[in-house]
């Protein structure tokens, strides 16, 4: 039923029967030019052409890497999500607090202008009551 193969674990019935069976051609990757050379052996030795699901069934060691493979994807995303999610919001609470500084500065920006004009205004004012004459000069004769 089961091959074994030098130097792998052998394989227990509840493996063999396992519903979600994972296989090597469904993973995308590059094989090693050896795994290959192999494949081509066997064909060669046998005179038999394998299809491609018999050429890639996968044995208990090539299923707990391709396992291990995608939980380590799926960690590394996980991982690299939470950072963008996390930069994210940080972005979006940096832009409201920005937006908010503006609407202070612009709001500072207008009292300011108002305020320089009326100093403005005042210190013509005060120019026109210094450099005025309000009382008419009198001249008072001198009765003898």
């Amino acid at each position: 039923m089961a091959d074994l193969v030098s130097g792998e674990a052998s394989e227990s019935d509840e493996e063999l029967q396992e519903k979600n069976k994972i296989f090597a051609a469904e993973i995308s990757g590059e094989a090693s030019e050896e795994d290959d050379e192999d494949i081509y052996e066997q064909g060669r030795s046998s005179n038999q052409v394998n299809s491609t699901a018999s050429i890639y069934r996968n044995n208990l060691l090539q299923r707990k890497l391709i396992e291990n493979n995608i939980a380590i994807w799926r960690s590394l995303t996980a991982f690299t999500r939470s950072f963008v999610l996390s930069a994210s919001k940080q972005l979006v609470t940096t832009d409201q607090m920005l937006i908010k500084s503006q609407h202070s500065l612009q709001s500072a920006h207008t009292s300011l202008q108002q305020a320089q004009k009326n100093a403005q205004d005042l210190q013509n004012r005060v120019a026109d009551v210094i450099t005025s004459n309000f009382l008419p000069h009198i001249s008072i004769q001198k009765a003898t």
